[in-house]
């Protein structure tokens, strides 16, 4: 384990409830954090490390999972993959396209895999409304994709504390880079496409004065995407949406609009184009209320010798998506994949 704060500690517990595991080492900079883990690994006996190049010596680890600020993770991935060890790496892959494209060059020529934590890719109903829309055809052609991710802003007093890296936007790479990453890569697999193009807007809005969205982490922002295969993304992430704003839902929303109806993927609800009555239920309740099991499969990967669904090219593209939305509101103008420079 690489990284063992809130995130790290999180997914410490995940692995610890997996069957024929051992937790080897914990590797952290924080004596706190390294400790609690230590502590909540107790069973395995696990040794203390400060550096993580130390862990990738060791024959006896097999994986390793990177769970630490954004801006660390290509490099710490890449040399996990160079010494032979598979890794399961949160998101994003990267922060700036040179990033993304270090990990990229590591996970090629590489014989063991990555799996990124775009975790939204193992819950099994959002699973198989995606699979409904592609393969069962429930909307025909897809158009256009509207998602948000809105919230009611806390009181200074009530927010949670945050880390100096996750405020310093060039080491997080902003909130489309370090969180909306989750949603516009559910947006990609929905599309099954990558962008060609972003335009977008956003700022610190709160406390006054606004700030620009380059010196702080936003709070809110609007990114538009065009996709290769000429599908539309609209997507809004807005920390200003007052509790009783019932007009335009609150919260994680995906809606695909087809040719033939809409599909509300968080929901597995199809509403036809026609149809005078309520929506159709095409993801059953037990289906949408399983839970994500992305750590059980990273190991199911390893022992079976499969690649992961979310891979190094789901890893690297989701990356590019948010960074590309992060530069379009930097630039206050439309930018395009080819100027990242990378190729996934």
């Amino acid at each position: 384990m690489v990284g063992i704060g809130l995130r790290g500690g999180s997914l410490l517990k995940q692995v610890l409830a997996q069957e024929n595991v051992k937790v080897q080492a914990i590797c952290d900079i924080d004596p706190g954090a390294r400790d609690r883990a230590l502590s909540a690994a107790a069973r395995d006996k696990p040794r203390s490390y400060t550096d993580y190049r130390k862990i990738l010596e060791l024959k006896d680890v097999d994986a390793v999972i990177v769970a630490t600020p954004c801006d660390l993770h290509a490099e710490m991935a890449a040399a996990c993959l160079d010494a032979g060890k598979y890794v399961y790496c949160e998101k994003p892959l990267g922060v700036t396209p040179e990033q993304v494209a270090h990990a990229l060059r590591a996970a090629r020529r590489s014989k063991v895999f990555l799996q990124i934590g775009q975790q939204l890719r193992y819950y099994p109903g959002i699973r198989e409304a995606i699979r409904q829309i592609h393969e069962e055809k429930v909307i025909g052609q897809p158009f256009v994709i509207k998602a948000q991710r809105h919230s009611t802003p806390r009181p200074l007093a009530e927010q949670r504390q945050r880390p100096a890296w996750y405020l310093d936007v060039k080491r997080s790479g902003n909130l489309i880079v370090e969180n909306a990453v989750h949603n516009l890569d559910v947006c990609n697999w929905i599309a099954g496409s990558r962008p060609v193009s972003a335009y977008g807007h956003g700022k610190k809005y709160l406390p006054k004065p606004p700030l620009p969205a380059a010196s702080a982490m936003m709070d809110g922002f609007s990114v538009m995407y065009i996709y290769e295969n000429d599908m539309h993304l609209d997507y809004s992430q807005l920390y200003l949406h007052p509790r009783n704003l019932k007009e335009l839902a609150n919260a994680q929303w995906y809606l695909v609009f087809g040719e033939t109806g809409t599909v509300n993927l968080s929901k597995g609800r199809l509403y036809e184009m026609r149809a005078a009555g309520e929506p159709r239920e095409i993801v059953p309740a037990n289906v949408r209320e399983a839970k994500e099991d992305a750590m059980s499969e990273f190991y199911a990967c390893i022992r079976e010798n499969r690649k992961p669904v979310a891979g190094i090219e789901v890893a690297a593209t989701a990356a590019l998506t948010a960074i590309l939305g992060r530069e379009a509101i930097y630039r206050g103008r439309s930018v395009t994949w080819k100027e990242l420079g990378v190729e996934v």
